[in-house]
């Protein structure tokens, strides 16, 4: 990961799997020193933000927001590509449905 791509301690920005009933999702997870807090950003869902005290909460805050977003995308009858390109979600005839990821 270039600096450039990443504007906020971009040092110390790391990538995660996270699993999740919906597929598998990267996180980007970075420690904030002065808010003394660790940021969760989900590079499939754009402009999703969490923060967390510890990695651990991170990470299960990461797969709860990623399961929220699903769960929100197949209520309006879209489907999902995971970061692993697998779809889930139900089918619907072509040309009639609506891409998440």
């Amino acid at each position: 990961m270039r600096c450039a791509d990443v504007q906020y301690n971009c040092r110390v920005k790391k990538k995660y799997l996270i699993k999740t009933a919906y597929g598998d999702f990267y996180a980007l997870i970075w420690f904030a020193k002065r808010e003394k807090v660790y940021f969760v950003s989900i590079p499939a869902f754009p402009g999703v933000l969490t923060e967390a005290r510890t990695l651990t909460e991170a990470k299960k805050y990461a797969g709860e927001v990623i399961s929220l977003h699903c769960l929100s995308a197949l209520d309006e009858k879209k489907i999902i590509v995971d970061d692993a390109r697998r779809v889930h979600g139900k089918f619907a005839r072509p040309g009639t449905f609506s891409v998440v990821a």
